[in-house]
């Protein structure tokens, strides 16, 4: 079993005339929890998309596991990108629950379509994933009856229905209130103690000094220091990151 669960290398990425990604190459070994943090336009959450495919890369190579999904900017076939991606969950900023279907309809969904698993099989999962995310008797509720941190809990285990070897998550408390950031954050706090393979774009700072193990820090495009949360933010060496951290930490 590999012990690097992502590896880019030279990763571009291009809109237009704007060079979003250039030259991003970063490592992630089981169980990290990787925080990514930077100021908005930095290209955390590109870096995130282009991981499972949501965009394309212009250069560079992205393997998962030792498979490459993308080697020199040229993709596998669909099937094999598909079958690649299938390894990492995703949370998002906004909770994309089906609002039609009770939240444990939510959790079911992908693997009865994706996976074709039976519904006995996983039934009891959805419902042992409900109860880790503090959400069990919310089952038969739909998605607008709950708080937007009850959502962002929901997404979590939806994603986790999928059994995903990694899970990335894209500023998934950006669009909470503090209030209930909390619990959305204990939550990943839960998933990293039990050795979850995780990359997070973050805005929480307590969260990435905490919960992380490594801290990248991004902006315009580039990496621009990577290493412990101790390092970096109680030594911090680049300018760009030492004026980050005091404009949000003061």
């Amino acid at each position: 079993m590999s012990e690097t669960m992502v590896k880019m290398e030279n990763v571009q990425k291009n809109f237009g005339d704007l060079q979003v990604l250039k030259d991003i190459s970063l490592e992630l070994k089981r169980g990290e929890v990787v925080a990514i943090i930077g100021p908005s336009g930095s290209g955390k959450s590109t870096l995130l998309r282009c991981l499972n495919r949501l965009e394309t890369v212009d250069g560079g190579s992205i393997a998962i596991e030792d498979e490459y999904l993308v080697k020199d900017a040229k993709y596998v076939d669909d099937a094999q990108a598909r079958k690649i991606c299938g390894k990492m969950g995703m949370v998002f900023q906004q909770f994309n629950l089906f609002p039609h279907m009770t939240v444990l309809e939510n959790l079911l969904e992908a693997p009865l379509i994706v996976k074709k698993m039976k519904r006995e099989e996983i039934l009891p999962v959805a419902e042992e994933l409900l109860a880790k995310v503090g959400l069990a008797e919310k089952k038969d509720v739909y998605p607008t009856r709950l708080s937007g941190g009850q959502q962002q809990r929901v997404a979590i285990a939806r994603a986790l229905a999928m059994n995903p070897d990694i899970m990335l998550f894209d500023e998934p408390t950006s669009s909470l209130d503090p209030e209930l950031t909390g619990e959305v954050l204990k939550t990943m706090r839960n998933l990293a103690e039990e050795n979850m393979t995780m990359i997070v774009v973050t805005h929480e700072m307590g969260f990435a000094r905490e919960v992380a193990t490594k801290v990248i820090f991004m902006a315009d495009g580039i990496v621009q220091e990577q290493g412990t949360p101790e390092e970096l933010f109680g030594n911090p060496k680049n300018e760009r990151l030492k004026a980050f951290l005091k404009s949000i930490l003061r």
